[in-house]
This record gives structure tokens, sequence and C-alpha cells, in this order.
């Protein structure tokens, strides 16, 4: 259809043309034409009299053909709707997300969260854009994202391996034992709430692991707490650390060290009964009693000893108070 409006065009301007250039020519001039065309940004065409004539009849109308059809032509193209462009957004989005080309993906991707959420791609969007944050690290904005998702989109296809990822994005940023633990207890409490919901499934052992480390480090915080008041010689303070492990952590793999220690403690205050108790609720669990048997003997003896010496020292006194009345 173009080609035929493009050939009719030529047609009736060469027509024209001719009645420009034939009388001239054969009056046995030689003319040269410039034309016009306004409303093709006035570009302009110039036959040149080296031309032959009806070489330069056809080149005039062709171009103002040319001119006319494409440079004149008011029709314009219809815009795009919303949904095109969020789908093209959406597409090129992916294309970087599986290029791995993250930071441009993750702008792409944060766009179509602010202007595209209606629409069914939303969620799929919202996936990339966490998952970009979390397999470049980005420990933070990978659990903020993911946080969206689950928000937003309960029953998505994503929803358990986002839960999961956020408690392990959680992990990753809890420090070692000896920093400020509140990222670290943060990291317990999403690992719990992980647990809760998914206690079977394809992340649950890996969540359990998460959870024991984490646990340890808090009840290593206190353990180590509780060990630097013992070597100030200060066995009361002691014992509330150690206590606050047994009560805060019972899980933990410091435990029976706690209450070992805990025992001495209390035989170093002289509470003989409560020292005997803690080395009894650690024996009375042969599995992790095991490694310690040595030095629950020893501790036993220690408590012994110091029981004898408590003793002997109690007799003395009495002895001595009955010989100043006397």
């Amino acid at each position: 259809m173009e080609v035929q409006v493009l050939f009719r065009a030529w047609k009736a301007l060469q027509v024209r043309l001719e009645g420009f250039f034939v009388p001239r020519l054969a009056a046995g001039q030689n003319p040269s034409v410039s034309l016009r065309w306004s409303c093709a940004r006035n570009t302009r065409i110039s036959i040149f009299p080296a031309m032959p004539a009806i070489n330069r009849i056809s080149a005039a109308a062709a171009g103002l053909a040319v001119l006319v059809f494409a440079g004149c032509s008011s029709v314009k193209p219809a815009p795009l709707s919303a949904e095109k462009v969020c789908r093209d957004k959406f597409e090129a989005a992916k294309k970087d997300f599986d290029k791995r080309h993250d930071p441009d993906a993750q702008t792409k991707l944060r766009d179509i969260g602010v202007n595209c959420i209606s629409y069914d791609y939303a969620e799929e969007a919202q996936y990339m854009l966490a998952q970009s944050h979390y397999r470049t690290e980005q420990w933070i904005e990978a659990q903020t994202e993911f946080q969206i998702l689950t928000d937003h989109w309960e029953r998505s296809k994503y929803y358990p391996e986002a839960r999961w990822k956020i408690a392990h994005a959680a992990y990753l940023q809890a420090p070692s034992w000896d920093r400020d633990p509140s990222l670290t207890q943060t990291a317990l409490e999403k690992a719990d709430a992980f647990l809760s919901d998914f206690a079977t499934g394809p992340w649950t052992d890996s969540a359990k692991a998460d959870r024991e480390d984490v646990l340890d480090r808090l009840a290593q915080r206190q353990y180590e707490t509780a060990a630097l008041y013992l070597k100030m010689d200060e066995p009361q303070a002691a014992t509330i650390y150690f206590q606050l492990l047994l009560k805060d952590y019972p899980d933990s793999k410091r435990v029976p060290k706690a209450r070992l220690e805990l025992a001495k403690s209390y035989a170093q205050l002289d509470q003989f009964d409560r020292a005997r108790e803690s080395l009894d609720s650690l024996k009375s669990d042969s599995v992790k009693a095991a490694p310690l048997r040595e030095q629950i003997a020893s501790t036993q003896k220690l408590i012994e000893k110091s029981h004898r010496k408590f003793e002997e020292r109690r007799a003395r006194e009495a002895a001595e108070a009955r010989q100043d009345k006397l």
C-alpha cells in the first residue's frame, strides 16, 4: 500500500514538472529548478542543469514524492499503554537479572515495585530484587526486600524460601560473641519464627544449624562474663551470669561447662548444697557429662575438700568463742 501511494505521488509530480521543463527545453533553454517543501523542515532538492532533462524531471518527482510521504505525514504513533510500558520494563529488568547485571537490574526492579505494582509480574519482580541483593551479599537490603515479598504476597510460591532467606540474612549479620548482641538476638528470633512455621522442609536443617550457632554465641557471652568474674575472685557475680546462661539458653552446648563452673562458684561461697545440686544436674545427663568425666570428679573432690575446711573452720571458731566466754 505504501509503495502504491509513493508511486502515484511520483507520477503526479512528474506530470506537473513536465509542464515546467518541456516548454523551456523546446525554446533551447537549459533550466535548473530548486524545489522547497516547507513541511519537510525546508528541505531543498536541487535539479542541476548538467542532468538530462528527463532525469531531472524524474529525480524531482521522486524527491518530492518521498518528502510528501515521509516528511509531511500527519499520522503519529499511538502512545504506549501503561501495561505495555511496565511489561517492557519487566522484560528489560529480567534480562539484566538473568545476566547478573545486578546494579542495573536492581534499579529497574525498584522502579517496577513503585510504578507497576498492580500487574501480575510485580511479585516476580519483587523476588528478583530481593534475590539480586541476596546473591551480592547485601544482607540488610535482601532481608528488607524479602520481608516486603512475604508481607504483600503471603500465598506466593516464593514464600517459604523468602522466610528462610530472611532468617539466614539475619544470621549472616550476627557478629561474634564479644560484640553488641542485638543483631545476634534478632537472628535467633528470626530462626525461631521460621522453625515455628516450617518444622520440616528443604531449609529446616540449615535453619536449625544457624539457630544453634547464634544461640551458642549468646551463651558464650554469658559464660565468658561469668568466667571473668571468677578470675576476679567475684564468685557471687559469676553465679548470676551462669544462672542467666542456664535460664536463657538451656539448649546451648555451653550448659554442661556452665554447670561445672557454677558448682565451683557455689563452693567458693560455702554454698555446698547448691554446688552438689549443680553437679548432680550435670551428671544426670550422661551424654553431656561423658566428655567432662574427669573434670566432674575433680570438682566433686574440690567441693568435698572445701566443705571439710569449712566445717573445720566453723569448729575452730566455735571453740574460740567458747574459750573467750571462759
